[in-house]
């Protein structure tokens, strides 16, 4: 049986002599056999050995099995690790980032073979050299900056961390990547996509998404509804055709850095001020006539809004759209307060589109016909360190556009307007 992981060798010897152990962690191969010309069945002689082979060492260091382990140490085994304690050589064996399953079976004939128990034949491996791609490093980083070297046969290497592919003209996304369990960045930028996959969420460890100069016009639902919604730390949609995101975008709790600059936005997330991690927001030359009043509560040490159509109104006026909620109003701020998931095929037309109206009160609840409006404005600088000005005059004040769901809410609205972000829920 063989085994590929990260190798590591510590002589129990050198402490005593006042030396440390100054070696690292390489790629190696190891098996589990006897050695070419052994008479079978070798168990009966001691002629079971541990192959470890690298890329310095292809032909590998043997080491005897039979009465050879003084220990195991597995308490981490799930987490791809292990070490074996030889006896002659007092050498240990630190082995890493291996596949939790190969290694538990591979510890378990190392154990049977020190043992000296019946080992069956298909267990054991011809000790011969390895070759110089089974102990090569695992590719974690790939760059496809042209159409002609786009892996279209080979696929991507499966151990990729990062991926780029710009200026390679792909008119949708690429579902092979989806397979990369373990990417962390993945840079598609200078491209022609229009639509992305729902499956997109999928890939728990992505921590940077970068989609800059496409034809995007929508961010799915979905992406902010799986593992992206605590993984992702930065997005970058800039230079797409985006027009509106999602409420639910505020889902993605963790983001630090969201780049929308040049897009068609004429609206922000109502509920963008749940982004407590945001520190870094561009979205500058989009279309953006009012934020929303939730902007208020960010806390940011960059912003930059340069470039849009912000009303120049200062006005502070309310209007009171405020009545005795309606059934249909109720059960529609039920089903928003609840979280309740719906499609169209769950409620009526009608109901799907009265959801679809809803707006976010500044205490956090729902209304949609039953509401009160009110305009203010704030100055930027009292929410980031750092502020690009708005226009080429270079004036901080942005004018924001907030809703409130009851006459609870109006009163204390009313009662303090230049804190009205401070508003408590009921």
């Amino acid at each position: 049986m063989r085994l590929t992981c990260d190798f590591d060798v510590s002589d129990r010897l050198l402490p005593s002599f006042n030396m440390k152990n100054k070696n690292r962690a390489v790629r190696a191969q190891l098996s589990v056999g006897c050695k070419p010309g052994t008479p079978q069945p070798c168990q009966e002689e001691k002629a079971i050995y541990l192959l470890v082979c690298t890329a310095k060492n292809r032909a590998g260091n043997k080491y005897q099995l039979r009465n050879n382990i003084e220990n195991f140490f597995t308490r981490f085994i799930n987490e791809g690790k292990a070490t074996i304690r030889l006896k002659k050589p007092e050498h240990d064996l630190i082995l890493s980032k291996a596949d939790p399953l190969i290694l538990k079976s591979f510890l378990s004939i190392v154990r049977m073979a020190s043992l000296g128990k019946p080992l069956d034949r298909g267990a054991l491996s011809t000790l011969a050299p390895a070759s110089a791609k089974q102990v090569e490093k695992p590719k974690s980083k790939m760059a496809v900056l042209k159409r002609k070297d786009y892996p279209v046969k080979d696929g991507f290497p499966k151990t990729l961390e990062q991926l780029a592919v710009n200026s390679c003209n792909l008119r949708r996304f690429d579902n092979r990547m989806l397979q990369l369990k373990s990417l962390r960045i993945l840079d598609l930028s200078c491209n022609v996509i229009e639509s992305l996959p729902s499956d997109l969420g999928k890939l728990a460890t992505l921590n940077e998404l970068r989609l800059c100069d496409n034809k995007i016009s929508d961010f799915p639902v979905s992406l902010m509804q799986g593992s992206l919604q605590t993984s992702l730390h930065v997005l970058d949609l800039r230079q797409n055709k985006i027009k509106g995101l999602n409420p639910m975008f505020s889902n993605l709790c963790n983001l630090v850095n969201l780049k929308l600059d040049q897009n068609e936005l004429v609206c922000l997330p109502p509920t963008i001020g749940k982004l407590r991690s945001l520190k870094y927001l561009t979205a500058s030359k989009n279309k953006l006539k009012l934020l929303p009043a939730d902007f208020a509560k960010l806390s940011l040490e960059n912003v930059d809004l340069f470039g849009n159509d912000f009303v120049k109104d200062e006005s502070t006026d309310v209007t009171d759209r405020l009545g005795f909620p309606t059934m249909v109003e109720c059960a529609a701020r039920a089903i928003k307060k609840l979280r309740i998931p719906y499609t169209m095929e769950d409620v009526p037309a009608d109901l799907y589109r009265y959801l679809d109206s809803g707006k976010v009160c500044v205490c956090g609840q729902w209304c949609f016909r039953s509401f009160a409006r009110f305009l203010n404005q704030i100055d930027l600088r009292l929410l980031s360190h750092t502020v690009v000005g708005l226009d080429n005059t270079g004036t901080t004040y942005a004018p924001l556009e907030g809703f409130l769901c009851s006459q609870v809410c109006l009163n204390k609205y009313s009662a303090n307007p230049s804190a009205f972000w401070k508003l408590a829920s009921r």
